[in-house]
């Protein structure tokens, strides 16, 4: 048997995690001296209703390797089982390198980990795809092996109410070039090659989904598509009704931006990923 695993900046929700058959592994979120896991301790609506009343910038580390060590041990107790991990990008969290020092410890061919040099619904999409592959028969080797390849078919746009969270928290990358320039702007930013790029600067959220469905368009024939949302319900209808009408082949996965990856995108945000067809 082939066990799927991922990390919680996937955004999937425990209920769908539990559903498809996904095991998740938390990353932590602090805020000073408090600790929570994501998705176990602190779930979207309690993570923006805290960052709305306290002054203290959330901050976030990834697993320890235990926490890899002792799922793995779960899931290969049967000799015949194999573990496919497929996790954020390395460029943005240590959380590939704890799967990897956890991996040590078990029989090389067993545990086949993926960089998907992505995060929230980007890493979702791919996450779901590698979960048709093992539906279809695939080996454990041949799922991963699809899930690089697919890694570059993936486009994140997200359009931020400000930049203030990404730059206050480190994951900035290429975007560092809009700090000091976005007065009365919306920040519209990408994740390319496993970091965050500045796209555009539109004059307002409205402007900024056009763009999101331009690019959106650009990306199609389309294998799937998801549309996440920081604390910004209304953004997200709008959103959704624009992007129906634009690309009508593909049924959305609708979600919520985590405590993790909202703990950069900060309250407002509104991200779309795509993976085009294979």
């Amino acid at each position: 048997m082939i066990h799927l695993v991922t990390d919680s900046t996937s955004d999937i929700s425990p209920s769908d995690a539990q559903a498809l058959g996904v095991h998740i592994v938390p990353l932590i979120v602090r805020f000073g001296e408090e600790q929570y896991r994501d998705g176990v301790d602190i779930d979207a609506d309690q993570f923006y209703a805290k960052l709305a009343r306290t002054e203290v910038h959330p901050t976030t580390s990834q697993p320890p390797p235990d926490v890899f060590s002792t799922l793995y041990r779960t899931l290969l107790a049967n000799p015949d089982d194999q573990v496919v991990g497929l996790h954020i990008s390395a460029k943005l969290s240590g959380t590939l390198q704890s799967a990897t020092l956890a991996a040590q410890a078990f029989d090389p061919g067993r545990i086949h980990l993926v960089d998907t040099e992505s995060v929230s619904g980007g890493l979702q999409l791919l996450v779901r795809a590698a979960l048709d592959d093992i539906r279809a028969g695939d080996s454990a080797a041949t799922v991963a092996e699809n899930a690089m390849r697919r890694r570059s078919k993936v486009t994140i746009l997200v359009l931020l109410d400000t930049l203030t969270y990404l730059h206050r928290g480190g994951r900035i990358g290429r975007a560092q070039a809009f700090v000091g320039s976005l007065l009365n702007v919306k920040p519209l930013i990408a994740v390319r090659d496993g970091e965050v790029v500045p796209m555009a600067r539109p004059r307002s959220r409205s402007k900024g989904i056009e763009l999101i469905v331009e690019q959106v368009r650009g990306c199609t024939p389309l294998r799937s598509l998801a549309e996440f949302h920081a604390a910004a319900s209304e953004s997200m209808v709008d959103l959704e009704q624009r992007l129906s009408t634009a690309v009508s082949n593909v049924t959305a996965i609708l979600g919520r931006i985590g405590p993790v990856v909202g703990a950069y995108s900060g309250p407002g945000g509104l991200g779309v990923a795509c993976l085009g067809a294979d």
